[in-house]
């Protein structure tokens, strides 16, 4: 394999970081134009005109009245994480503060939180897809351009390596991910990088695996917890 240079990799970046500025500035949620991932009660008129509209759109309700709405259609689970950045596509925003409480309550994840909020993403919002360790030892065409620089290889993941469907984690793998379920990959087509954050958003409350060895480790867990509790030990 012929070793990429610098500026190779620069212009390759700077093409792909020109769509992703364009998609951050318009904020657009990035499974919304297809509709939510998966049902929820959320996809009801009923549950939003009736519990969150009121709560975003009336001028007397303050941060407090919107966290508790949204709060009790996330414990009543009519509500999904993912469905917050679906809000945005329609229209409605939720309060930075709201978000932050969602997050600390654990209801939301960084993910969300950071894009809700218009913030930039982090490697630990990124951390279920992106190691930065593997992400070098993966990729030798990466190691003499950036060497191990968490930062460095993380904003290439970001600009260049999810479009290009790179792996960057023991527990996600973009190509077996979308193999894996022919309903997602109806979805999002050819476009890699909404498989890194379709599985952020969308794997653990649809109990989706995203490799073969996050599979195997999910196994494990279920026996250890079969053998904890049998009675016969």
């Amino acid at each position: 394999m012929k070793r990429m240079s610098v500026k190779m990799v620069s212009k390759t970046c700077a093409f792909v970081l020109t769509g992703f500025i364009a998609a951050s500035v318009l904020f657009s949620p990035i499974t919304a134009s297809a509709g939510p991932a998966y049902d929820s009660d959320f996809t009801k008129t009923y549950v939003f005109e009736t519990l969150i509209k009121p709560a975003l759109t009336n001028p007397y309700t303050d941060d407090n009245g919107i966290y508790e709405q949204l709060e009790l259609c996330f414990r009543y689970r009519v509500m999904t994480m993912g469905e917050v950045l679906d809000m945005y596509d329609h229209g409605y925003t939720v309060p930075v503060t709201v978000l932050e409480r969602l997050y600390k309550a654990g209801w939301i994840n960084s993910y969300v939180y950071h894009r809700a909020a218009g913030l930039v993403p982090t490697p630990e919002d990124m951390s279920d897809v992106f190691d930065y360790v593997y992400y070098y030892n993966a990729n030798p065409d990466l190691q003499a351009v950036f060497g191990l620089n968490e930062e460095a290889l993380f904003q290439h993941f970001l600009l260049c390596g999810m479009a290009e469907g790179r792996r960057a984690s023991v527990n996600f793998d973009p190509v077996y991910f979308k193999n894996r379920y022919p309903d997602i990959a109806a979805e999002l087509g050819d476009d890699m990088a909404e498989y890194y954050i379709h599985y952020i958003i969308h794997a653990v409350e649809q109990g989706r695996v995203g490799s073969p060895e996050d599979q195997a480790e999910k196994i494990d867990h279920l026996n250890d917890y079969a053998n904890e509790n049998d009675p016969r030990y």
